[in-house]
């Protein structure tokens, strides 16, 4: 059974996402991956995390 949460890291931190919220997960010009996240409220803006994970993974994470 697929979990609703993922887990890559952000800034050498171990970070739990929920896959629901996710808007997109691309490539970043460093060889990490972007990864843009729907606010909890509808008037803030997505939330943007980079993390050094390559794309190749973080896609792995999400998708197990």
């Amino acid at each position: 059974m697929a979990s609703n949460f993922f887990m890559v890291l952000i800034d050498d931190v171990p970070t739990r996402f929920e896959k629901s919220r996710i808007i997109e997960i691309e490539p970043s010009g460093n060889g990490g991956s972007k990864i843009i996240m729907d606010a909890s409220h509808e008037s803030e803006e997505p939330i943007v995390y980079f993390t050094s994970e390559g794309y190749e993974d973080v896609m792995k994470s999400f998708l197990s």
